[in-house]
């Protein structure tokens, strides 16, 4: 029960918010709705009864078992020391944390509609100068205390002050955090930033912390305590490294709102972490876990052929989702080496590869990609149009010629392996960087320093897949090693720049400002542990990311990432590969799925499948564990 004193307070802090809303011109009261579109009018009015894509009345029950990869060893996303954080707790996903709610929650049939869930209205100020969310009322934490506007606030404040720059970073446009009632709150935004369309995203998604928990707490540093939430779930068993199960929380406070209701189903996720892809694919096909998307062609198209697969107990689909590809882990430089730094190198580089080729020996599983932004109307296209031109010409000293009068394409290599072409300008254009070949080895001319380049891979699927780029490269007279450490090391060297080569996924949304920001802007190489993993640092980069956020409408938006993809691509900065265009999903048929309309633009099986006793009998009786 909150006192006559607080209530007496808050009173009063109400009366000061509403003079301060008639001083700004504005009605004594916010008018708030019940959600927030950017490329489009909301499709869900208010109160209504569920999303389309969900079966109101699912079953609750069962189990869900997949996996992660390589170990965990933390409970905080906000720690600013690097640790693996366990699956369950994403910070910029809230269908994909299971401990926490956020203040909004996107729906997955529309491009970028984000509707109430902590809050059950947003307003945003006719200048930009403050967003303000109202709170529900009956939010609750898992030990029962009620969940208020003084959690959100303190949320936001150690998060800005304590939390690691992948989430502080984000957060840089608010000026201050207002309680301005006793269920409502207003974000104060910068001059500079206001305006920009994307603000109410990276706010409403935030996950909210408990304020009486963290207050004895350092949430800068990791932990494997398990912390207190309000979400679907909260932690159950667990063992540091290798499993934990989630376990559904029965009277979760917000399990009827309409953005919630027949969805997190199950009454345990279990997460059993593995090394690499081909221990997934043995647990999923030894019934160790339910479902895997497969990501190796090789195994897609050879290991799935089986007695369970042919007595239709084992699926193996491709799920429907449509959405911006990006690119599918592709290589990137280190930046922060003398030699990547030219961009004739950067492009002799990209001129060896072949992915046509490597794709035609995968079973054509993936895309050739030509966009960082691959399958999308935000990929650059032809030529500029004028928005276009009207950003880049400011910077115009720093971006490639060739954005101007090129339109991108992938090195004309025929999907043969190697180009003889390629192979000639690619050796001109390191002689015109000062590299030459001496003894079939490419060295420095000057320093005599060998031409290596270690890359680094996160898997050994992946390290596989670089050796048909290797040789190309060996064709130069540059020498590679590869090498696939345990996930923990793999992250470390990344971070610490102690690599030549990466490669790492670029999967954007139709909102994708946050990620663009996180991992192309010069202000991002500076932090420890962002996803500038090439430690990018360009100018033209960041006036146009600048022009992301200035963005008053989607044309401008949209013109905005396409100038920037240019830019990228031309630079050479990562070497656009493949795109992953179609989710490879196998699973045991243990699940009711709810009719789908049309493609989503995520996937959806852990949070709207549910345990059919029906099926999962089917799969006992076929395994003979009747």
């Amino acid at each position: 029960m909150r006192t006559i004193s607080r209530h007496a307070a808050l009173m009063f802090l109400v009366s000061l918010a509403c003079a301060q809303l008639a001083a700004e011109g504005t009605a004594g009261t916010i008018d708030y709705r019940h959600g927030y579109a950017f490329l489009a009018e909301p499709k869900y009015p208010p109160e209504f009864p569920h999303f389309d894509y969900v079966n109101p009345n699912a079953p609750k029950g069962g189990m869900l078992r997949r996996h992660g990869t390589g170990s965990w060893d933390s409970f905080n996303p906000a720690a600013l020391r690097a640790a693996q954080v366990v699956a369950g707790l994403a910070t910029a996903a809230p269908h994909a944390n299971f401990l926490y709610d956020s203040l909004l929650t996107e729906a997955a049939d529309e491009p970028s509609t984000w509707y109430g869930r902590l809050a059950d209205g947003i307003a945003i100020a006719p200048d930009g100068a403050w967003i303000a969310f109202r709170i529900r009322d009956h939010a609750h934490w898992h030990d029962g205390r009620p969940l208020t506007v003084e959690d959100v606030a303190y949320t936001f404040k150690v998060y800005r002050e304590d939390a690691t720059s992948t989430i502080s970073t984000p957060l840089e446009p608010i000026e201050a955090v207002e309680i301005i009632g006793e269920w409502e709150i207003r974000f104060r935004i910068r001059e500079d930033a206001r305006g920009d369309p994307l603000l109410p995203i990276q706010i409403g998604q935030v996950p909210i912390v408990p304020k009486h928990y963290w207050e004895s707490r350092d949430i800068s540093r990791t932990t494997v305590e398990p912390p207190l939430g309000s979400g679907p779930y909260r932690v159950g068993e667990f063992q540091v490294g290798r499993w934990i199960r989630w376990e559904r929380v029965p009277d979760y406070w917000g399990q009827d709102l309409p953005v919630m209701r027949g969805r997190f189903n199950f009454d345990v996720l279990k997460y059993d972490y593995f090394a690499d892809d081909r221990l997934k694919t043995e647990a999923v096909k030894g019934d160790v876990i339910d479902f895997h998307v497969e990501n190796v062609p090789g195994y897609w198209e050879r290991d799935y052929d089986t007695p369970a697969y042919k007595a239709g107990v084992f699926r193996r689909e491709w799920l429907p989702v449509k959405q911006p590809w990006g690119l599918w882990w592709p290589v990137f430089w280190n930046l922060d080496q003398p030699r990547f730094q030219d961009v004739r190198v950067r492009e002799a580089l990209w001129l060896v590869s072949d992915f046509v080729w490597l794709n035609r020996t995968n079973y054509d599983f993936f895309g050739l990609a030509t966009s960082y932004f691959h399958g999308s109307e935000l990929a650059a296209r032809e030529l500029p149009d004028e928005r276009e031109l009207a950003l880049l010409e400011p910077v115009r000293e720093f971006v490639p010629p060739r954005v101007f009068t090129e339109p991108y394409q992938a090195p004309p290599n025929g999907g043969g392996g190697w180009h003889r072409e390629n192979l000639i300008r690619a050796a001109e254009l390191l002689r015109e960087a000062g590299w030459v070949v001496r003894d079939d080895q490419l060295v420095h001319g000057e320093t005599g320093e060998p031409f290596h380049i270690r890359f680094v891979a996160v898997s050994p699927a992946l390290g596989r897949s670089f050796i048909p780029y290797t040789r190309n490269l060996k064709r130069l007279g540059i020498t590679a090693s590869i090498k696939s450490p345990e996930i923990s090391n793999w992250l470390y060297r990344l971070r610490s720049g102690d690599y030549d080569a990466g490669a790492h996924w670029f999967r954007p949304s139709y909102t994708p400002t946050l990620l663009i920001f996180q991992s192309f802007h010069s202000v991002m190489a500076d932090q420890d542990y962002s996803l500038n993993w090439p430690n990018m640092r360009d100018p033209a980069v960041d006036h146009l990311i600048s022009q992301l956020t200035a963005a008053e409408n989607y044309e401008d938006y949209t013109a905005a990432i396409r100038a920037l993809d240019r830019v990228l691509l031309w630079n050479f900065y990562y070497v656009p590969g493949m795109t992953k265009t179609r989710i490879g999903a196998v699973f045991w048929d243990r699940f009711g799925r709810p009719e789908l309309n049309g493609p989503l633009k995520r996937e959806v099986f852990w949070d709207t499948w549910w345990y059919d006793e029906d099926r999962a009998a089917r799969v006992a009786s076929f395994r003979g564990m009747d």
